[in-house]
């Protein structure tokens, strides 16, 4: 499994709801239509307050015009007094300003303005609350009405309500549909991911399970995913087969060859061409059975005999074959273990690996060779010339090798080997500088010991 398919694997069930693309267009309706909404309902609010505000003030400028036209200010005056002491002041202050004098059902002080809204209180009136209050100049004083505003405020508190008891339970009941649409999209996103990883692994025959349910866009990618795994699982098994008939008809001339050529140089051992030919011909016959073997190897067959396998183990056996061959060269070869782990996987395959990058090391590397394994990383480290930066991806290719490296023995399949492997096993294989030198890093998954502890 690839640490993205982990990742996910782990990741909670709302997160991955939230990624779906139904959730999120869900949610963007809902912010849509919840700003359209707040919007709706504050113009609304905003126009009812005004016809509000327009009728109460026309209301009191026909109030203080009445008492305004009562005459001179002492006029005024009495009119404010006989009007006061008849209304009650819960619902309707007036009052008459006019130098020191001050005339009226409420004594409080009063806020600067034509026409606003105050919080007033003036408990020997029985004034306290909320008025919509309105002054104009009258015979050299202020005289001002005012009128209770609990039809305002509860006008505000049903507005309030019709706003929270619609908008909210439609919200609500957007995103429950929005999370129902979301988990399916997510169920059939999941298979197709869970098809895109094994296809990736090199299971051809992977397909995209069925989610009940009508068709959408993903079921269409769905299906078109598994035409095209359909048509590559059709024309990979073609291939195999014609490198099997190739692989068949060529593998015993190729190995008659070898055998005659070894016969007729035994014969006629002056004949150095015939030697020269004969090691030109196990070259190829070692190529040829390389090549067949990251073909099984990239067609995923050896997973079958996956097992838990020992690291610290294997590495301690590499390590014991391999330093006789450090020593001759005058080399060392050093093994550290930190806290190696078990893996899933072949252990053959695995021993091939570090064989291959240990003989990589030996043959092209100088100084000692470092080999750690830590948890489930391996690591090997040279001191030699290293593989230059442009040139790290195509090494793993098949037949690549170095222009340094063509003078040498080899046939430039072992990092490709080692490649053909490791992704089999649904590591990472990583190439660095070890300044100087090539530091080899190869990622694995931890797995788990065997129940009876023994690789």
């Amino acid at each position: 499994m690839t640490g993205r398919r982990a990742i996910l694997r782990k990741a909670p069930i709302w997160r991955a709801i939230l990624r779906t693309t139904p959730m999120r267009l869900t949610l963007r309706l809902a912010l849509v239509f919840t700003l359209i909404s707040i919007a709706g309902f504050g113009a609304t609010w905003w126009l009812a307050d005004r016809e509000f505000r327009e009728a109460v003030e026309e209301t009191l400028e026909q109030r203080i015009e009445s008492l305004a036209g009562a005459g001179d200010a002492d006029a005024i005056a009495r009119a404010v007094f006989d009007a006061a002491r008849r209304t009650d002041g819960e619902h309707m202050i007036l009052r008459y300003d006019r130098g020191a004098l001050s005339i009226g059902n409420y004594r409080g002080p009063l806020p600067e303005g034509r026409l606003r809204e105050a919080l007033l209180e003036d408990d020997d009136n029985d004034v306290e609350g909320s008025y919509l209050l309105l002054t104009e100049q009258a015979r050299g004083g202020l005289l001002t009405a005012g009128q209770e505003a609990s039809a305002l405020r509860n006008l505000r508190e049903a507005f309030l309500q019709v706003l929270v008891f619609t908008l909210l339970p439609t919200i609500l009941l957007a995103a429950l549909g929005g999370v129902v649409m979301a988990r399916r999209a997510a169920r059939r996103s999941a298979a197709i991911d869970e098809a895109l990883a094994r296809l990736t692994g090199g299971d051809l025959s992977a397909r995209v399970a069925q989610v009940p349910g009508p068709p959408d866009d993903l079921t269409r990618i769905g299906a078109g995913l598994d035409r095209l795994a359909a048509a590559q699982e059709a024309s990979v098994s073609a291939l195999k087969q014609v490198s099997a008939d190739i692989a068949h008809d060529l593998k015993t001339p190729i190995q008659r060859l070898s055998v005659l050529l070894e016969q007729a140089a035994a014969r006629a051992p002056e004949i150095a061409e015939l030697d020269k030919a004969r090691t030109e011909a196990e070259g190829i016959v070692a190529t040829f059975h390389a090549l067949l073997r990251i073909a099984q190897i990239e067609g995923g067959s050896p997973r079958a005999r996956f097992a838990p396998v020992d690291l610290g183990a294997l590495a301690r056996t590499l390590a014991e074959v391999y330093e006789p061959a450090a020593e001759e060269s005058g080399r060392r070869l050093a093994l550290t273990l930190r806290d190696a782990a078990w893996v899933q996987g072949d252990r053959t395959l695995l021993g091939q690996v570090l064989a291959n990058l240990i003989e990589n090391a030996l043959r092209h590397g100088a100084g000692p060779v470092e080999l750690t394994v830590e948890g489930a990383t391996i690591t090997i480290a040279d001191h030699g010339p290293g593989i230059p930066q442009a040139e790290r991806e195509p090494v793993l290719r098949r037949l690549y090798r170095l222009d340094r490296s063509r003078s040498t023995p080899g046939n430039g399949l072992g990092l490709a080997m080692v490649d053909a492997v490791v992704k089999l096993h649904q590591g990472q294989l990583e190439l660095h500088d070890n300044q100087p030198g090539l530091k080899v890093t190869v990622r694995l998954e931890r797995g788990k010991p065997p129940a009876s502890g023994v690789a």
